[in-house]
């Protein structure tokens, strides 16, 4: 008999749990399926340690204190170089600084994260019912078909002497059932979350997965990786420059032959483990056959490896980009880049690119979603897009929707995409071609809100500026390394255009470098090791075949991010003179928009309507720290970027002359706030707010916004500047 589930309470706290139980690895599978209530511990009275900020006020001059991605509190002398985990005060209170253990859940289990893989079922498991626990016999035996990647799984994993007690999702969750799994998808953030420990299935054992483990793990306990994305040696290390970006690790082609063949794993491309394995504590492991490496040394490893500039085998650092966006600290990460950097992982429903994710979006957008398997995509990803729009007051996932060109459009039939999806609505399912690096801190449309609403059917109208169209397009670059980066520079001319004048500043040869680079030059994004313009305009100078001094001391990493990111996009040029890039099929005539509530320009495309198709967001030069929108930098202001309290990246404003530094644009400066709000200084910033908010109060009204009243729509219009109402469809 197939096994019947019993109902789960909506209105109760119970999950079901999975009991494996004892037998040796040949044995058939035998499970017991219980229900139990998973209550989270009482939190109140659980200590309460310093701040970050308290705790380094009471250190000395040389000595810092970071968190690390598990949450211990690591302090550095800078004078020594050495990391410790005591305070360097030794009559310090512990507890001030240490962690302290979490309650305990109202139940033990260990929560599995494993790739389901081939639908074949190979066999089915006996599951046996309370009776045949008290000895007695069964009115009838029980079976549920388990896939093939699960019984191999389960058959590594239980013991010989005692069951194993763990939450699985395909034998706990009642597939058959839309509602329940709905439901159930709410509570997956607190099962693994509250589990004893996540244990990571990557399938069976191999020689080079043995040598995978042991080798990272070695290099694992070597460093810390601390939450604001720095680097350190780990206390007691035995290799103590290994952190080092500059430190090339010794090992042979073999080894990183096994770390690359391991990091191949299904497991690495499944979208639902990235909740699964993030939500886990400390204790969590990946297993291979027999052997187990801790995540934490796991972690560490890649995102040391990856932030290699040198020895690190070029294929593997194209092979490990998604397994380092795994492994980075999603707890304060934007949902938004969540969504983008995991969006093309594997998952049987469409449904999943959100709600596999969801766990790790903060409570703020949570409460606007709700999952629900009878939705299709469309609705889905539209209520995530509506949901940002009501909490953030800016159309943030914009820069990632883009127009179909007529081979996608065909392919509709077979895709979540229809005919009739909004150009302005991102299909998650799909690999989205992104222009921009958000990461470089653009600031196109300032500290400003959308006022974006959604008007039926399927179209969004927005705030926006225009400013200019496209008049000239380029051929589409081609860029397998970073010859073909000079090639590509080459071919625009640069050097008889060292010395004309750009319409908003400098020369047009560092404007088209700068798009090039997509702003990621040492001009911009000073000590963070990225080449200068003058250094690039060297590189591109040096005779075929040789290579400049700077070009030898640039990083591996920036030649490949760079040469990876540009290829397949096209230059363009405005009738204004402006010079851009853009990854996407654009013509002639196609309009740059500043979007209000956008950080990046976006190309749009003008209908026949007089209404506006998206043809993505585009990077161009002289508009990207709102210029658009106040007027072009003046000497000596420059746009800098740099790292906030919360260590997201902004753009600042830099006096090169005093050492000034403005948040806003230079120019805003001279634009007095409305009369009735004040900025309320003092606030503490989210995960859920947007990368550029202020928050103000209206002394009459007493509406407290995230944006700034000088940047209304309004506003704008009273100082002259043509900001309209357009329709996205």
């Amino acid at each position: 008999m197939k096994y019947e589930y019993i109902p789960l309470d909506p209105a109760s706290q119970d999950i079901r749990l999975v009991t494996i139980l004892p037998g040796k690895f040949d044995d058939p599978i035998q499970i017991k399926i219980t229900h139990a209530p998973l209550i989270p511990p009482n939190e109140d009275d659980k200590p309460k340690r310093m701040s970050l900020a308290s705790l380094r006020r009471t250190l000395p001059q040389s000595w810092n204190a970071r968190e690390t991605l598990e949450g211990r509190i690591i302090f550095r002398n800078y004078e020594g170089w050495c990391s410790s985990w005591d305070h360097p005060d030794p009559d310090f209170p512990r507890d001030r600084y240490e962690l302290h253990g979490d309650g305990k859940p109202s139940v033990k289990f260990e929560a599995l994260s494993y790739t389901w893989g081939s639908p074949k079922v190979k066999e089915k498991a006996v599951v046996r019912g309370e009776e045949e626990a008290r000895g007695l016999k069964a009115l009838r035996t029980q079976r549920l078909p388990i896939q093939a990647n699960l019984q191999e799984a389960i058959r590594h994993l239980r013991y010989e002497d005692r069951g194993r007690v763990m939450w699985i999702d395909a034998l706990c969750i009642n597939q058959d059932d839309l509602d329940e799994r709905s439901e159930q998808v709410k509570r997956m953030g607190l099962i693994y979350t509250l589990a004893h420990r996540v244990v990571a299935w990557l399938g069976p054992g191999s020689p080079n997965s043995d040598v995978a483990f042991s080798k990272l793990a070695y290099l694992g306990r070597q460093i810390e990786h601390n939450k604001d994305g720095t680097m350190v040696s780990a206390p007691g290390c035995t290799e103590d420059k290994w952190f080092s970006s500059k430190k090339a690790l010794p090992w042979d082609a073999a080894t990183w032959d096994a770390i690359s063949e391991t990091c191949s794993r299904d497991w690495f491309a499944r979208l639902w483990i990235v909740q699964e394995i993030h939500l886990g504590n400390a204790d969590s492991v990946l297993r291979c056959g027999r052997s187990e490496i801790p995540w934490a040394f796991f972690r560490r490893a890649v995102i040391c490896i990856h932030a290699k500039d040198v020895g690190v085998p070029e294929a593997l650092w194209y092979k490990t980009q998604q397994i380092k966006f795994l492994c980075e600290h999603l707890a304060s990460m934007p949902f938004t880049d969540v969504l983008k950097n995991h969006h093309m992982r594997l998952c049987l429903n469409a449904r999943d690119r959100i709600y596999g994710l969801l766990s790790l979006a903060p409570p703020e957008i949570t409460r606007y979603i709700t999952p629900d398997y009878k939705k299709s995509p469309l609705e889905v990803f539209r209520g995530v897009f509506l949901a940002f729009v009501k909490h953030e007051k800016r159309v943030s996932l914009l820069p990632y929707a883009r127009r179909r060109d007529a081979a996608t459009t065909a392919m509709a039939t077979t895709t979540t995409t229809t005919p009739e999806w909004p150009t302005w609505l991102p299909d998650w399912s799909r690999y989205l071609h992104i222009t921009t690096a958000h990461h470089v801190g653009f600031c196109a449309s300032g500290i400003s809100a959308s006022r974006a609403k959604y008007v039926d059917p399927g179209r969004l109208e927005v705030s926006a500026l225009y400013f200019a169209s496209v008049s000239c397009v380029g051929a589409k670059i081609s860029t397998e390394n970073f010859a073909d980066f000079r090639t590509t520079c080459r071919r625009i001319g640069l050097d008889r255009l060292k010395g004309a004048p750009y319409p908003s500043r400098g020369t047009y040869r560092d404007a088209w470098l700068e798009t090039l680079a997509l702003g990621r030059v040492e001009d911009r994004c000073y000590g963070i090791g990225y080449p200068s313009l003058a250094g690039l305009a060297a590189m591109v100078a040096a005779p075929e075949g040789s290579e400049a001094d700077e070009e030898k001391a640039l990083s591996d990493g920036w030649k490949i991010w760079t040469t990876g990111r540009i290829n397949g996009c096209y230059l363009f040029s405005t009738q204004n003179g402006y010079v851009g890039m853009i990854n996407g099929e654009l013509q002639q005539g196609d309009e740059v928009f500043v979007v209000l509530g956008c950080n990046v320009p976006m190309l749009l495309r003008p209908t026949a309507s007089g209404e506006y198709e998206v043809v993505g967001d585009c990077y161009v030069h002289g508009i990207m720290d709102g210029e658009a929108l106040f007027g072009s930098i003046p000497p000596p202001w420059t746009a800098q970027i740099g790292p906030g309290e919360d260590n997201r990246v902004r753009v600042m404003y830099y006096n090169e002359k005093t050492g000034d530094i403005y948040r806003d644009h230079q120019r805003l400066q001279e634009v007095p706030v409305p009369t009735g709000w004040e900025e309320i200084t003092e606030w503490e910033k989210s995960q859920a707010d947007p990368l550029y908010c202020k928050r103000f109060y209206n002394k009459e009204t007493g509406e407290v916004i995230n944006s700034d009243p000088r940047l209304f729509p309004e506003a704008f219009r009273e100082r002259g500047v043509p900001v309209e109402t357009i329709t996205l469809v």
